[in-house]
């Protein structure tokens, strides 16, 4: 699985720089939605990443993963300090749906 690194990421206690190509990753270690996947399994694997992390799901606020379809397919990018917006929600304008 090949990935380069959107942010910077600490990997087995070592810090790695934004930009970072690895062809592969530790045993165990799961990709994350700061990744962009340069083969077909990079790929598949960053964007289950990305389903998992800003996937909304029907129900209030936002629901659980189910088997229905996602609200916003593909996921909207989001902060990820409040990546689930809410139903009540009145602020920046991403977060209108």
């Amino acid at each position: 699985m090949k990935v380069r690194l959107l942010t910077a990421h600490i990997i087995n206690d070592e810090f790695i720089e934004k930009g970072r190509v690895l062809n592969s990753l530790p045993s165990g270690y799961v990709p994350t939605s700061e990744m962009e996947g340069l083969d077909e399994e990079g790929v598949e694997a960053v964007n289950a990443a990305i389903r998992g992390t800003y996937g909304r799901y029907p129900g209030i606020p936002h629901g659980f993963p189910t088997s229905v379809p996602l609200l916003d397919d593909p996921p909207i990018r989001r902060p990820l300090d409040d990546n689930q917006p809410v139903f009540h929600y009145v602020g920046r304008k991403e977060y209108i749906s």
